[in-house]
Parts: C-alpha cells; sequence; structure tokens
C-alpha cells in the first residue's frame, strides 16, 4: 500500500495513509507555513522510540520540534496544562497528537488553552467554549494514531480527566476536529493482542451506537456498515498475527470511519458508563466498553431489534430467514463472543456498590444531549451496575 494523501469524503481533515506515511508529515507541516510544532505522546511510546521515523524526518528537513511525553492513559487537566505550557516556552505553533486516544485528545486541548488562554482545562468541558466567539488564533492540529479504536483523529471531542474529582470532561467544539491525519498502520505492529482487541472493542461501539441512535442517518449508515464489517473481518487476523500489515491497515481505517460515525451521529448510554467507571477505577477504555456493550443493548431491546438485525446481515451471523429479534439477538451474541475471544471480562469486580450512586448521576448527566433508543431511570442503571459487578 503506498503512502497518499487525500479528502476523505464528508471530512475535513486531510488524510495521509499507507505504511511510512508517517515520514511524509514533517514535510506537509513545513508546506503550512508551521515553523515548530509541538509533539504530545506519552512515556511508554517514547521508551518503545515509535516517534523515531517522525523525529528523524523531522531531522532530515532541519525542523525543529518540542515534545510533550507526559500524556497519562486518561489525559488530565494536569497533563494539558504542563503542554501548554511547554508550548508556550518553547515558541510552539502547531500542536500534533501522537499516540492512542489520550495524547490526541491532549493535543487537541492544548490547542484549545492556546485559542482560549484564560479557560483552564478543567474550564472546557461543555461544547463549543472555544469556537464561540471566533478566536483569533488555533493551532494547527495532528493527530497521529498508533491505535486503531478511539477515532479521536476524527472527532471534534476530547475526554479529558480530573483525577482529584475522580471526573471526567468532555470536550465538544468543532475547532478541535483535527486538520490533518497520518494513517500509518506500521505504526500499530508493536501493540499487543489485548490491546488489539479492547481498542477495536471501542471503534465497534461507535459504530454500532452511531447505528442504533436516533440521529443515523443514510451516510453514517454506510459508514457504520463498513466500519463493523472491517472489524469483524480482521480483528482475528490481527490478534493472532500482529504483523499482518494488510489486516492493520484495515483497522486503523475501520477506527478512522467508526469515528466519522461517532462524530456525527454521537453515542448512547454505552460510553457515559464507560467514561465515569474508567475514570474512577482507572480502567482501560476498550475494557469497559466491551463489558457495558452487551448489557446496555440487551436493555435496548425492541427499540433496537430491526437495526441489529440489519448489522447481523452485515457480518452475517444468522440466517437471513430469522426475525429481528432472533438476529438482533445473534448480533449481541457476537459481542459476546468477541470478549470472550479477546480475553475482555463480561463483568468488572472493580465497580463498589457504594459509588453506584455518583456512577448513575454521571451518566444521566451526561446523556442528556445523547440519541439514545431508549431512556433508562435509576433503577435501570443500578440494575446493570450490579450485572457488571457480577
Amino acid at each position: 500500500m503506498a503512502c497518499s494523501m487525500y479528502l476523505i469524503p464528508s471530512q475535513n481533515s486531510t488524510v495521509l495513509q499507507g505504511p511510512g506515511s508517517i515520514g511524509k508529515l514533517p514535510a506537509l507541516i513545513q508546506s503550512q507555513g508551521i515553523q515548530k510544532p509541538l509533539v504530545i505522546t506519552d512515556r511508554v511510546l517514547m521508551e518503545r522510540n515509535l516517534p523515531g521515523s517522525l523525529f528523524e524526518a523531522f531531522q532530515a528537513i532541519g525542523m525543529r520540534y518540542a515534545v510533550y511525553d507526559g500524556v497519562l492513559p486518561n489525559p488530565s487537566i494536569d497533563n494539558v496544562e504542563e503542554a501548554y505550557a511547554l508550548y508556550l516556552k518553547n515558541g510552539c505553533d502547531a500542536v500534533i497528537g501522537f499516540g492512542g486516544g489520550s495524547p490526541m485528545d491532549c493535543a487537541k486541548v492544548v490547542a484549545g488553552r492556546v485559542a482560549r488562554p484564560h479557560l483552564p482545562a478543567d474550564k472546557l468541558g461543555g461544547y463549543f467554549k472555544i469556537m464561540f466567539p471566533i478566536p483569533k488564533k488555533l493551532p494547527r492540529i495532528f493527530a497521529v494514531p498508533t491505535t486503531s479504536g478511539t477515532g479521536a483523529e476524527t472527532t471534534s471531542a476530547a475526554v479529558i480527566t480530573d483525577p482529584r474529582k475522580n471526573t471526567k470532561y468532555t470536550v465538544n467544539d468543532f475547532l478541535i476536529h483535527p486538520h490533518f491525519v497520518v494513517l500509518d498502520p506500521e505504526l500499530t505492529l508493536g501493540l499487543p493482542p489485548f490491546f488489539t482487541a479492547i481498542t477495536a472493542m471501542d471503534a465497534l461501539s461507535h459504530a454500532v451506537e452511531g447505528y442504533i441512535g436516533d440521529a443515523h442517518c443514510r451516510m453514517t449508515d454506510r459508514y457504520s456498515e463498513m466500519a463493523i464489517r472491517m472489524i469483524f473481518e480482521n480483528i482475528d487476523k490481527v490478534y493472532k498475527n500482529g504483523g499482518d500489515l494488510a489486516a492493520r491497515g484495515q483497522m486503523m481505517l475501520a477506527s478512522y470511519t467508526a469515528g466519522m460515525v461517532l462524530n456525527r451521529a454521537l453515542t448512547g448510554y454505552v460510553h457515559p458508563f464507560a467514561h465515569k467507571i474508567g475514570g474512577l477505577y482507572h480502567l482501560p477504555h476498550g475494557r469497559v466498553i466491551g463489558a457495558v456493550m452487551p448489557l446496555v443493548f440487551d436493555f435496548y431491546g425492541q427499540a433496537v431489534h430491526k437495526r441489529l438485525a440489519g448489522l447481523a446481515d452485515v457480518i452475517h451471523v444468522s440466517k437471513p430467514d430469522r426475525s429481528d429479534t432472533e438476529k438482533a439477538a445473534a448480533f449481541i451474541e457476537a459481542i459476546r463472543h468477541f470478549n470472550r475471544a479477546y480475553g475482555i471480562s463480561a463483568t468488572i469486580p472493580e465497580l463498589k456498590e457504594a459509588d453506584f450512586g455518583e456512577i448513575a448521576k454521571s451518566i444521566h448527566r451526561e446523556c442528556i444531549p445523547y440519541p439514545v433508543p431508549k431512556i433508562m431511570d435509576d433503577k435501570d442503571i443500578l440494575r446493570l451496575l450490579g450485572m457488571l459487578k457480577g
């Protein structure tokens, strides 16, 4: 697969795609008149020297850059403030989120801080706090995913954790949508099998929740079906053979496409559960998603049977002559099989009953703008939390 640059249809990001495409990024950055970008990443990736090819390409054209490598698995408001301070100290004029969703989310919020210097990271949570009034300055945002799942390279949102309050802030603003994206499957070759699986589960949730929610449209339906098909066709290949570059490329494209669905059709109850539980107990997002998703879809019941039946047909897990209810059950079982096959637990024993009330309040609050197929009350949420605890 050759490196190429193109505009994804209905997407306002310029995309470099293909093995080795990361080496083309510095020249693209230079062509934008940028003098010194800040690369935002984490220490694990630095220890593995994964950004090495990017740094070498910078050095080959004599371009200066700075690095912030302190991003945590759940990026914190402190990470944003530290990276923002480094951005100012080094006179940077662009940000590059290099890694999984955490570095990319951190980079997007740092760009928001540059545009709104009077708003600290813990004040940016909510909708359109960067866009209005129109800022005079917003740095270019470059997103370089090294996993295939978060979709952070595609979306206009970022999630930041406040560890002192055990809560997460979701920043939603069109202005933090990445301007340039690199989809280089070579960057995912070292991803361990379990993390390959849980990031794929995250991408799957974006595609399915957008498909069954009330904000879907023909375009998002097409992207959902494409992403779901690619995930189910390639997850076993990359789980068993992490060096399968073609399958890695398909998973990256599935994640990107599912992110486009998330950006337009939004999500449902799965993500509010995962955001609060993951933040409260410091658990990997995809692991929580995997446990939560089947239970939420069971709860939706007949409200989503027809839509899930369509997805069962897409991945061929049921016979064409079966009822919508039977097909929907087969699709939910396919998710449970995914969990079992790739080591994602069906329960979250870390859950504490004493926290259930706090979790329920957070879920209600986050779900207010989401086009959910069926509304949960406190009793429903507490029942699902009990099932999750096991």
